[in-house]
């Protein structure tokens, strides 16, 4: 990265130590959020961990990962996003209990957890997979002492049922050795909604982050969390010396590639679309977190699964070289495809907008066309773009989204700490402050200015 990153640097850096404040807040996701969601529990913990708070990001892994549910665990209600259940939550019986066995809810609330589709969401326990393999592998690489007593927690986030686990927290091995067999649990489940074997799993309508857009089928952004979370369980696992379970886990990586490549690439849109079925018929519709998809296969653990299934291959050293050549090529083509088609479709005004256009359909709630999930800007996703916009060396396009969100809504308040923004009057709304956005930003700037660093 050269001299066009400068001005860029110096904008990151700024909102890097302006938000810096939040760091030091709990893990619900904030404004009116009180209990725990996990996909948003994924991003803010990473953030943690990148600021130095471990003995915090152990306590809360082993919180979240106590919730797992067991055919005999706590209570759990589930239903409530789902228009088969016709948006009405039901308590799970020890069938559907057994049935969602090893995913992670939702929702974690005092004294009991939600699931808020007719199943459980496949972002919400992927990506805890993907954050807690995260964090041990960064604590094995960087040669962090496995069994040093993490500094004590500064707050008690969930009150009583953090203090009973307190004591075990004397070291990162005591929480890993908690955490990985639920982590292979939750694998074992996510595996199994792959119902036509094909690498892609499958979704109801509403088992994702966007709870209101009715999207079911093969969805782009739940593969991304699929293969985040396979990537880098398959990294702790080869580092643990776990050989075989690494090797199988890097190998659901490649089939879910591969699967995506094929079935979900679209040559004349240039971009990666969702699979969605409704009501008998198929669409596929563009939204703006397809871009996690090419922050997923641009993470250093895949890159590492893709170069040694090319190097285990039994072509010679010229071919291998070549395949090496055209996998990487290819991937890079797409990616940059997908980017400009991004830009050109979903970029209104200058706004980066969730959808491509306003819903026909929407539910559990009606949302009017720039509200909440329908054709309105959202810092969480647009962080997101903007980290596999920077994989790609787009500065401008970087520049572009981070001005965007560090400039002021029609309330004179920063736009990145909505919860998502009206593009037609610059009005944001919901949560206020969304720490979930603001850690997904900070996520993406620290990934961006370390490579910057790397460069120089």
């Amino acid at each position: 990265m050269g001299n066009s990153w400068n001005s860029f640097t110096t904008s990151a850096q700024a909102f890097v130590e302006s938000t810096r404040q939040f760091v030091q807040e709990g893990v619900n996701p904030g404004g009116y959020y009180k209990a725990v969601w996990c996909r948003d529990a994924s991003y803010i913990l990473k953030d943690w961990f990148l600021s130095g708070r471990l003995g915090d990001v152990m306590h809360e892994l082993l919180f979240i990962w106590s919730h797992q549910v067991t055919a005999d665990g706590e209570k759990i209600i589930y239903g409530r996003g789902s228009p088969e259940m016709r948006y009405v939550s039901q308590v799970a019986g020890l069938e559907i209990h057994k049935k969602f066995e090893g995913a992670l809810p939702s929702t974690i609330f005092h004294g009991f957890s939600e699931i808020y589709g007719q199943s459980p969401d496949i972002d919400s326990t992927a990506l805890m997979i993907y954050t807690t393999a995260w964090v041990f592998n960064m604590c094995l690489e960087s040669g962090m002492a496995m069994h040093a007593s993490p500094s004590s927690s500064s707050s008690s986030a969930h009150g009583g049922a953090e203090l009973t686990m307190s004591s075990v927290v004397s070291a990162p091995s005591i929480v890993l050795e908690y955490v990985l067999p639920r982590m292979l649990k939750a694998v074992s489940y996510l595996s199994s909604r792959d119902v036509d074997g094909d690498g892609l799993l499958e979704q109801g309508h509403n088992e994702d982050w966007m709870d209101t857009v009715l999207r079911s089928g093969k969805i782009v952004y739940s593969q991304a969390c699929w293969i985040l979370a396979l990537a880098e369980l398959s990294s702790l696992l080869a580092r643990i010396e776990k050989e075989e379970e690494a090797q199988r886990t890097a190998t659901m990586v490649l089939k879910t590639i591969s699967a995506v490549e094929q079935k979900l690439w679209s040559e004349k849109d240039s971009i990666y679309l969702d699979i969605v079925q409704q009501d008998g018929k198929e669409s596929r519709p563009l939204t703006q977190d397809v871009s996690l998809y090419l922050v997923a296969i641009t993470e250093t653990a895949t890159l590492r699964i893709i170069n040694r299934d090319n190097d285990d291959s039994e072509n010679s050293t010229a071919e291998v070289a070549h395949d090496k050549i055209t996998t990487k090529q290819k991937f890079e083509n797409r990616a940059i495809r997908a980017l400009d088609t991004l830009k050109a479709r979903i970029w209104k005004d200058g706004w980066p907008l969730v959808t491509e256009s306003a819903l026909e359909r929407t539910g559990p709630w009606v949302l009017d066309p720039n509200q909440y999930h329908n054709h309105t800007c959202w810092p969480w996703t647009t962080g997101v773009e903007l980290l596999a916009r920077s994989r790609h060396q787009q500065s401008t396009e970087c520049g572009t989204l981070l001005s965007m969100l560090s400039s002021l809504d029609s309330q004179s308040n920063t736009r990145a700490f909505y919860e998502w923004i009206n593009p037609v009057n610059n009005t944001g709304s919901g949560a206020h402050p969304f720490r979930t956005g603001i850690s997904a930003i900070r996520i993406a700037l620290a990934d961006t200015l370390g490579k910057i660093d790397d460069s120089l």
